[in-house]
């Protein structure tokens, strides 16, 4: 059957959402504090060291350069499907479709496995606070419930959710930099880490790598097109600040680590970290801030995770409704809810 693979305007998804909401979404699906307490470590203790900030450093240049060729394509290419509209644009539909199908597996993976390691953290939490060990999957479940709800609702009311979530885990790792800095950390401020000694060693490849994880999604601004307020200047704003923003706070927040702990035993301590006999992030946290804002820190690492599968939740349904609209299903077959959010279309959808 052959469809326009342009939907009517009346069936695109609709949204005031301007630089800072789709920022927020971005960098709320690179669940921050996440990677602080797990990236981190492994960038320190099987990376580069001390050296490891320096590797962040370097993949937020590697994806601003990416993004230049990116953002400088937004003019052109009008549809909401991200890769697969600029893939599409670019080389045609056969490997258009070939990126979306790459991606929505990829992104769902991502999400099947925070969805689980949600479920072992929220039971986690749960017990360290005398309550009862459930089994994981009910926290799993439960949390798929309530991110089900948001994603039905309007954009706006999960722009808000996420604003709240990822703001409090941000705040409280900027207050723990902070007061490292102030403080001069364990030996002083770490300035091991800019030594050219410490930066390009074998492990700096690593380090680029688990910081390259830190960046997922980043590439989704242009997902939100259609719901953004003024998509040729929104689209690109939002994403150049997420790499920056993104960028910049975990170099800081990795140098801070890495001076709270001194940098003579940056790699000691991740190494017990991820041994299992320690936790750099909260055990740092608990030196610096107490033990109150430890259990504060667990339980936005909790919130953090939460923003993630929301985040991506939305990703995963605009780009596969798009997909289906354009190139798979009869127009009429992949509008939005009475919410303008996306639905699934029926069975009889063929291409």
């Amino acid at each position: 059957m052959t469809v326009n693979p342009i939907a009517e305007p009346r069936q695109r998804l609709d949204g005031q959402l301007g630089t800072g909401s789709i920022v927020f979404m971005v960098i709320a699906a690179a669940a921050p504090l996440t990677v602080i307490g797990g990236n981190v470590p492994i960038a320190i203790g099987t990376g580069n060291g001390a050296g490891a900030p320096i590797g962040f450093a370097l993949a937020a240049v590697i994806l601003l350069v990416f993004s230049v060729g990116f953002v400088t394509m937004t003019p052109f290419v009008r549809e909401a499907g991200a890769f697969f509209s600029y893939v599409t644009a670019g080389l045609g539909s056969r490997l258009g479709l070939g990126s979306a199908f790459t991606a929505l597996v990829a992104y769902t993976a991502i999400q099947v496995g925070v969805y689980g390691y949600m479920g072992w953290a929220l039971d986690d939490l749960v017990t360290y606070f005398g309550g009862p060990s459930l089994p994981w999957w009910l926290y799993s479940f439960a949390t798929m419930a309530i991110v089900a709800v948001l994603g039905y609702r309007h954009i706006d009311l999960s722009a808000k959710v996420l604003g709240i979530a990822l703001t409090l885990e941000i705040l409280v790792v900027v207050v723990l930099d902070v007061v490292i800095f102030a403080t001069g950390g364990a030996d002083g401020i770490a300035v091991e880490t800019f030594d050219p000694t410490n930066i390009f060693t074998g492990g700096i490849g690593v380090a680029v790598l688990f910081a390259l994880t830190g960046f997922i999604g980043f590439e989704a601004t242009a997902v939100f097109r259609d719901e953004a307020r003024n998509p040729e200047r929104t689209i690109p704003r939002a994403t150049y600040l997420a790499v920056v923003i993104i960028g910049v706070f975990y170099a800081i927040s990795c140098w801070a680590l890495v001076t709270g702990v001194g940098a003579g035993n940056a790699v000691a301590v991740a190494q017990q970290t991820l041994a299992g006999e320690g936790n750099l992030l909260l055990d740092t946290t608990t030196t610096y801030l107490g033990p109150i804002m430890r259990d504060v820190v667990q339980v936005l690492l909790i919130t953090s995770l939460f923003a993630c599968v929301l985040s991506f939740h939305n990703v995963i349904a605009r780009t596969s409704s798009h997909w289906r609209r354009s190139r798979c299903c009869p127009p009429a077959s992949a509008g939005a809810t009475p919410h303008t959010t996306p639905r699934r279309p029926p069975r009889s959808c063929r291409r």
